[in-house]
């Protein structure tokens, strides 16, 4: 039986669902810029800083709203993580540092721009990985003492099914590039990527040990498979290669497979509702958070898709 989800805790998964969507498109940016850099300079280039600007966004929204909803959350993450934290930090700054060269202020300088984008993706994947770390990590719950707010590195990496998910994710991601992207390889090597990717972090997920929901998992399961589908046909390509369509189907996925471990975290030996705050600001955030949500979402659309027009007509204006 699915366990019904409270609205707010609802809402607060969409918001990492899409905060996840986005954030994955960045991943796939940072394989096409190493694997195809030639191909990525008019197909990739231009959708870094829309989507670089909206990940960031989409993540403070999120902290904030999680901070309100579960004010114990944050504490946890910060204790536990301290060092990955601060080596995130740092890597962050780099990474911004190196794309703001490449964009603008290098830019047409003769300097090497492809070692500055090559170093924005290699930091990128880095970063991902490390986000992914702490997600699986709350999943599984290796790794973690939540009484003492620690978390073992060792102990995490040691346990199969946690390498699984990560490693299986990136090779997901690494398929999906080549769609979201338009790039030019084989008709075949995409869908046979994003099967094994999803196999390895299927099975691994179903491991974690979290699992309560598992009906709601043939919802991504169906998604990640219609994506190659509609892919390989070219009456339906472009619909998915649609970044909008693209980016939804993304956050659907997530959204349900983060519902499938509800209501628990930490292999089942934590229960998320008995962190909720449970008074009134809880309903408050609640509205605030569905209305605010509502507007950061149409204002990023529209954002993306007046700076993408605007990276198009500058693109144009070079070649010419």
């Amino acid at each position: 039986m699915v366990q019904i989800i409270y609205p707010e805790i609802g809402f607060n998964l969409a918001i990492l669902a899409m905060f996840f969507a986005i954030l994955s498109t960045e991943l796939m940016a940072a394989s096409a810029i190493l694997f195809k850099y030639k191909e990525s300079q008019h197909k990739v280039f231009r959708y870094l800083i829309p989507i670089w600007e909206v990940t960031g966004t989409f993540f403070v929204f999120y902290v904030v709203n999680l901070e309100a909803l579960i004010p114990s959350a944050l504490p946890l993450i910060a204790y536990s993580f301290i060092t990955y934290i601060l080596i995130f930090l740092i890597l962050y700054v780099l990474r911004n540092a190196s794309i703001i060269f490449a964009e603008y202020i290098w830019k047409n300088r003769g300097i090497n721009r492809r070692f500055l984008y090559s170093t924005y993706a290699v930091i990128t994947f880095i970063l991902g990985a490390m986000i992914l770390v702490i997600y699986t990590a709350f999943i599984s719950g290796r790794g973690m003492d939540y009484s003492r707010m620690t978390f073992n590195f060792s102990a995490f990496i040691s346990f199969i099914p946690d390498d699984g998910f990560i490693i299986g994710s990136a090779v997901l991601l690494f398929g999906f590039s080549s769609i979201f992207y338009g790039l030019d390889v084989n008709r075949v090597l995409p869908p046979i990527v994003i099967i094994a990717g999803m196999a390895i972090a299927g099975v691994s997920f179903v491991y974690l040990g979290n699992l309560n929901n598992p009906y709601v998992l043939a919802v991504p399961i169906i998604l990640t498979v219609l994506v190659p589908v509609l892919w390989f046909y070219d009456k339906t390509r472009n619909v998915v290669q649609n970044k909008t369509v693209f980016q939804g189907i993304m956050a659907v996925s997530v959204f349900f497979l983060a519902y499938s471990q509800y209501p628990y975290l930490l292999g089942k030996s934590l229960n998320l509702l008995s962190l909720l705050n449970n008074d009134a600001m809880q309903t408050q955030v609640f509205y605030t958070t569905l209305i605010g949500g509502v507007i950061l979402l149409l204002l990023s659309l529209m954002y993306f898709n007046v700076a993408l027009r605007k990276n198009e007509k500058d693109m144009v204006q070079q070649i010419e």
